[in-house]
């Protein structure tokens, strides 16, 4: 009967104690640690454990519990110390592959206008170039006709000076002869004639190189020459001799001008042909420098297209890498918080805990 009563009363403690203390926890509704704590303390009271033996366990557990906190609040700060550290150099990176791709942008955009004005220029020298070897070509072709023009005049008036020194010959023989008595061989006639039919020739030769106040005296020498043919008269003979030193003269003359024209000419286009050919080494020298340029900036280009794939993909990358770092870091943070919460709701149910074992040990 004894046994019975014994009984009846721990159930009845136990009943009790396991109200209150779902009264002390109330607000923490179906916290899983808090029944484990209240499953431990109600056990233990039920098979008659001591009171102090369980508020050490319980102070145990609450030391472990903040020591757990601190634990978790050291490894946060070193994470979130960390987390900004690398998301510091995703940034840097990212800055400093933004900066690459602006500046591999801006030398682009640079070397396509250099490229496009050197194109210009490449296209303006060969043109200059082309014009070069036409006027060249051109100044030789004058000095070759020059040249054969001066040789065709300069014999000329050779030939004509070479007759007219031989007219003057025959016509002194005649003078000295006594001409106004002289009966004409046969040979002389015919020396005369021949000499005044010579005159005829090189008169029609020279009419389109030689000046005008020279090709004056050839007509009266003709005469002269026709008139001898029948009678030589004193007075035509001297005045024919007059005429024809007029005449080897102003030929020499014609003949030393003629030199001189031609060797100012030639002055003139050897000067043309050598500005030519200097015009030409320079133009040479202008469109072999910017088509090698031409080939050093289509090759940094191509260059520069693979270089901007690159920082547009490290771009890419890097920013996917931050945005990734910082949902990583969010949901730690959030983690953090959840679990700094859920610690300290277990420090408060030990605590209310304690707080009532200390109630029961006073009692």
């Amino acid at each position: 009967m004894k046994y019975i009563l014994v009984l009846a009363l721990i159930t009845f403690s136990y009943a009790t104690t396991l109200t209150e203390m779902s009264e002390k926890l109330s607000q923490y509704g179906d916290h899983p640690f808090g029944k484990s704590m209240v499953n431990l303390v109600t056990v233990n009271m039920k098979t008659g454990g001591s009171l102090n033996e369980l508020k050490q366990l319980l102070q145990q557990i609450k030391d472990e519990l903040i020591a757990l906190t601190q634990l978790q609040d050291s490894e946060n700060a070193t994470f979130t110390r960390r987390s900004q550290v690398d998301l510091a150099k995703l940034q840097a990176t990212l800055e400093q592959a933004q900066a690459d791709l602006d500046n591999q942008r801006e030398e682009q955009s640079s070397l396509s206008n250099e490229l496009a004005t050197l194109q210009t220029r490449v296209k303006e020298d060969q043109a200059a170039l082309d014009r070069n070897s036409r006027g060249s070509g051109d100044a030789q072709s004058r000095l070759d006709v020059e040249n054969a023009d001066f040789a065709t005049k300069y014999s000329d008036y050779n030939d004509a000076i070479l007759a007219c020194k031989e007219a003057q010959r025959l016509l002194l023989n005649l003078r000295g002869e006594g001409a106004s008595l002289i009966q004409l061989t046969q040979d002389t006639k015919s020396n005369l004639i021949q000499t005044k039919e010579n005159f005829q020739k090189i008169k029609e030769i020279l009419e389109a190189h030689t000046k005008k106040s020279s090709l004056t005296l050839f007509q009266p020498i003709i005469e002269g020459l026709a008139e001898m043919t029948t009678k030589v008269n004193p007075e035509t003979l001297n005045n024919v001799l007059s005429l024809v030193a007029r005449l080897i003269t102003a030929l020499q003359e014609g003949q030393d001008q003629l030199e001189s024209n031609h060797k100012t000419q030639v002055d003139n286009l050897t000067r043309l042909g050598d500005d030519l050919r200097n015009e030409k080494q320079t133009l040479q020298v202008s469109l072999a420098t910017a088509n090698n340029r031409l080939k050093e900036i289509q090759s940094r280009l191509n260059e520069l297209d693979g270089l901007i794939n690159i920082s547009n993909a490290l771009v890419e990358v890097t920013q996917l890498n931050i945005q990734d770092a910082t949902k990583i870091n969010e949901l730690e943070d959030a983690e953090y918080s959840n679990q700094k919460v859920s610690r300290q709701t277990e420090i408060d149910i030990v605590d209310r805990l304690i707080e009532y074992i200390n109630q029961k040990l006073s009692e």
